[in-house]
């Protein structure tokens, strides 16, 4: 989250509070990011969320890859867009287990631990962490152990 925009109080971008709902189902194959990043450009496009579109469209495109990487050919990867007039809710969710790297766990010297010999950095998560005002991992009513990765961009005020 940044700091900015951590003591200011906004309604929450979800469909209890008035967000429009957009989904995309795609197979898990290297066409999927391509996939994501056209329809969250279409989504975002011409409406008030449009100075969101391109960090929006980096951080579907580091969440979408990632999923294909994780998860077999014949497993289906989710996106799911909410707007509201102050922002966007952007969210993942595909059949494998998500597993926060070690970087992205928090630590007292910082923000986010490295640990040494740490073979895989998803550097899609420590851009998410830096570039979305808000983000994090949610259950998923799926498989068990299935888990969604969403963040939230918002509008200056």
């Amino acid at each position: 989250m940044h700091p900015q925009t951590a003591s200011v109080a906004r309604k929450p971008i979800c469909v209890a509070a008035g967000a429009r709902p957009f989904l995309l189902a795609a197979p898990s194959r290297p066409t999927a990011p391509k996939a994501a990043r056209d329809f969250v450009r279409a989504v975002l496009r011409r409406t008030p969320l449009a100075p969101l579109l391109d960090t929006a469209v980096l951080l579907t495109s580091e969440a979408i890859t990632s999923s294909h990487l994780r998860t077999p050919r014949s497993a289906e990867i989710l996106l799911r867009i909410l707007t509201a007039g102050h922002g966007v809710r952007i969210s993942v969710h595909d059949e494998a287990p998500l597993r926060l790297p070690a970087q992205l766990l928090p630590s007292p010297g910082g923000p986010y631990a490295a640990v040494a010999g740490e073979p895989e950095t998803d550097y899609g998560l420590l851009l998410t962490g830096h570039l979305a005002d808000d983000w994090g991992t949610t259950s998923f009513a799926g498989l068990p152990r299935s888990t969604s990765l969403w963040f939230e961009l918002h509008t200056p005020r």
